[in-house]
């Protein structure tokens, strides 16, 4: 049965996404996304998108641009007005500005080195972050901002399968995917198991987008939610609860804030923490051994032998410092490029550290000014988003709203994980900035009523 899972999983949401594309073409950029997902819905099974040889290392971008493209040609005889503003925004000019540096990162490279093996492809891999950015801003500007919520709730259902499946297999050792464990030990006479390779890749997109649409349907918006929630505490990592912790916190104040009502702000804060207690105790009887092990991991936080430990924060800005000071002084400004182990040894470990921290291999690729240059744009999008939000009504004021609990969430994430510079690929890694730019476009609630809004169609 299980294998019968893994066989046709891939393909039946693969139709999925070809028919909705056919009607509605922002479907189709579901196809990139669960190229992203992967292991975690066995589509890296799906041998057409997986197909090895020299272009392997792009075809996730390409892929991306073909959909894309499809989407135009579907698009072509259609007429339909959707009052959106095609002007550049500050975001866009940041964008623009990282693709600049990295135009002059490969000439620099080039004219560095005589040996470039791996420089194109490393380039390619670095611009596709970018190109893709306003593929998908262009994208969801040609779409109804109602679709595009529809489009994002099928994400959340297809993650909320892998967060089960995930859940099947780490939390009750049912053997459902093939892949080794990052790690496995025993805990209180329990086999305690932690894997990231296959782990659900959008639960804190998930649990945030369920928290502003929940009213729409809500016993199914909270099973989804229940079910996100578990795999993230099955998935035993601090800084993901921290973070929906965070992002509870942070839609009640904003929903508060908007309605003008400070003590819905404090009953929904007692109602979302007295909800965490009793999930806590039920899971800590269901699951003891499991429960006790995740506690004891933020316990070891307190204890001084913790700080020389890989999982570390203080550990990760340490291995950050040594691959700047490895950097040639005259490229700290502007990044080595897109440089590979074939040009300068210590890349593999750069790659490494990024893993654990994106901001490594920032500062190693396009140095402190694209520092500076990704700093803005995630205060500017913060800003632009909150003030979306606050003067906008029904569907674009919740995917504002949306999107901002999601851009903070990837901030924290930002500083224990690799984030938008993902090994799963980095097409889609600046994807909700491009919704965003795209949603900003749009002339204020023009055509939207929020009585039309159905996610589940």
């Amino acid at each position: 049965m299980i294998e019968i899972v893994r066989l046709v999983l891939p393909y039946i949401l693969l139709l999925y996404f070809v028919v909705k594309g056919i009607k509605e073409p922002i479907f189709f950029l579901g196809i990139p996304f669960l190229i992203f997902m992967g292991a975690s819905v066995f589509f890296d099974k799906v041998k057409i998108f997986t197909i090895p040889g020299s272009l392997y290392y792009a075809l996730f971008f390409l892929w991306l641009v073909f959909f894309w493209i499809l989407s135009k040609i579907i698009r072509i005889k259609e007429q339909k007005e959707l009052g959106h503003s095609r002007l550049l925004n500050a975001v866009d000019y940041c964008v623009s500005g990282l693709i600049l540096i990295s135009f002059l990162g490969l000439a620099l490279t080039f004219l560095n080195y005589s040996i470039l093996n791996d420089v194109f492809k490393e380039f390619v891999v670095l611009i596709s972050l970018f190109a893709s950015y306003f593929v998908i801003k262009n994208w969801s500007s040609n779409t109804d901002p109602t679709i595009l919520s529809k489009f994002l709730y099928s994400l959340v259902i297809i993650n909320s399968i892998a967060a089960l499946l995930y859940l099947l297999h780490q939390g009750l050792h049912v053997q459902i995917y093939k892949s080794d464990e990052y790690s496995a030990e025993v805990f209180q006479g329990e086999e305690i198991t932690r894997s990231f390779w296959f782990m659900p890749q959008f639960l804190p997109f998930s649990i945030a987008f369920l928290l502003v649409f929940k009213e729409r349907k809500s016993f199914s918006f909270y099973v989804l939610l229940l079910v996100n929630s578990l795999a993230v505490f099955i998935s035993y990592t601090r800084s993901s609860l921290i973070n929906i912790v965070i992002v509870f916190l942070l839609y009640t104040l904003l929903t508060g804030l908007k309605k003008g009502r400070i003590g819905l702000v404090i009953k929904n804060v007692f109602i979302y923490s007295l909800v965490g207690i009793m999930g806590l105790f039920l899971i800590s009887k269901i699951l003891p051994a499991n429960t006790e092990y995740f506690l004891n991991r933020f316990n070891e936080l307190s204890k001084v032998s913790a700080t020389s430990g890989p999982n570390n924060l203080e550990y990760r800005f340490i291995m950050t410092g040594i691959i700047v000071s490895n950097m040639d002084n005259d490229k700290k400004i502007i990044g080595m490029g897109p440089v590979s182990e074939n040009q300068i040894p210590g890349v593999n470990q750069m790659k490494a550290t990024t893993a654990d921290m994106v901001w490594t291999g920032v500062i190693f690729r396009w140095g402190y000014i694209g520092l500076i240059l990704f700093i803005l744009i995630f205060i500017l999008s913060i800003i632009k988003a909150f003030f979306f939000y606050m003067r906008s009504d029904g569907i674009l004021a919740n995917l504002a709203l949306f999107i901002l609990l999601y851009i903070i969430s990837q901030i924290i994430e930002s500083f224990v994980s690799w984030t938008f510079m993902s090994a799963h690929g980095l097409a889609t890694g600046l994807w909700y900035f491009a919704v965003l730019s795209a949603l900003l476009g749009f002339e204020k609630n023009k055509g939207l009523d929020d009585e039309e809004i159905l996610l589940t169609e």
